[in-house]
Formats: C-alpha cells, sequence, structure tokens
C-alpha cells in the first residue's frame, strides 16, 4: 500500500459517510437532479428564454446563458423536492437503515465511477508529462482496479479517452450502455 492507496481510500471514505448519511433515494435524487438538469436545461431553456423574454423585457446578450441557468436550477430544485418527499415517506415506512446502507454502497460505486474516469484521463496526461511514477502506479493495490473499472462498465469511456470516440461515432452511447448493463448481468 502506498500514497495513492491512502489518497484513494480516503476519497472512498468520505464517499461512503456521504451516502450512508444522505440514504439512497437521496443521493440518486442528486445523481438525477444533476442529469435532467443538464439535459432539462439543453432541451427547455428555449422556453425559459420565451419567458423571460415576455414577462420582464429581458433582451440581453446573456439571454440564453441566463434561461439555462435558471432552467437548470428550477428543474434540480424540483427533483430535489420529489427526492425529499420520497425519503421522508421511506423513513416513515421504518426503511430508513437499509436505505442508508444502500446508500453508502451507491456513494462508494458513483465515486469509484468518477476517480475511474479522472483517473483514465490523469493517465492520458501521464503519458506526456509523468505526474506519478509507473512504479508507484504498478505498486498501489487500488489504482488499477480503480482505473479500470469505469470502461468495464462502459466500454466506450475507454475509446473516448483514447481518441477513438469519432471512429465509433456510428455507434449510439446509449447502445453500448445498454449493451454494457446486458454483459454485466
Amino acid at each position: 500500500m502506498n500514497y495513492i492507496d491512502i489518497i484513494l481510500g480516503i476519497i472512498f471514505l468520505f464517499a461512503a459517510i456521504g451516502g450512508f448519511r444522505k440514504g439512497l433515494v437521496s443521493e440518486l435524487a442528486s445523481l438525477a437532479a444533476l442529469v435532467l438538469g443538464i439535459w432539462g436545461a439543453i432541451e427547455f431553456s428555449y422556453i425559459t428564454s420565451d419567458f423571460l423574454t415576455e414577462n420582464f423585457n429581458l433582451e440581453t446578450e446573456y439571454l440564453n446563458i441566463v434561461s439555462f441557468i435558471v432552467t437548470f436550477i428550477v428543474i434540480v430544485v424540483l427533483v430535489h423536492i420529489v427526492g425529499s418527499a420520497v425519503n421522508k415517506f421511506i423513513e416513515v415506512a421504518m426503511l430508513g437503515f437499509l436505505n442508508k446502507a444502500t446508500g453508502l454502497v451507491f456513494g462508494i460505486l458513483r465515486s469509484a465511477l468518477v476517480l475511474s474516469v479522472i483517473l483514465l484521463v490523469f493517465d492520458k496526461i501521464d503519458e506526456d508529462v509523468e505526474i506519478l511514477s509507473q512504479k508507484a502506479k504498478t505498486e498501489s493495490r487500488m489504482y488499477e482496479p480503480v482505473r479500470n473499472f469505469a470502461p468495464s462498465l462502459f466500454p466506450f469511456i475507454q475509446n473516448w479517452v483514447d481518441g477513438k470516440y469519432e471512429e465509433n461515432k456510428d455507434e449510439n452511447v446509449f447502445d453500448q450502455i445498454k449493451d454494457a448493463l446486458k454483459a454485466s448481468i
């Protein structure tokens, strides 16, 4: 075990504690809020833009940005409200510990996925500018398993990092995700 393992271990510890404190429902609501917020802001910010223009005579060069931000915030708040309501229902149904335990697992898995992508990108940068020695990476017990976590679930991520994503552009990303999920079940 080396300093890489200690750093990754500390990150996983914080993720586990955060996941346990929040519970699965809150963790999923946060993830859904982020994903739906970005998607919704991209797809529906024109509605907000029209609303701001018509009701507040707001026409600036930043209208698109303001509309995107407002739409994103509204969606995130709405998803969090729904998540809080579901969380309260789970607590009332006395499933609180199960919610917290699964939140712990989800927190670790989410962190592993994020760290995996970060390490993949880091490895690509490290090819040109050595930041971590190959020896330190090899001696680490966690580096390779964590690094390989995201590509094992979603193989297209490795292609994206390697710059080969354009070659597979005709293949739908959602089909790749679906295939990866089927293969892991």
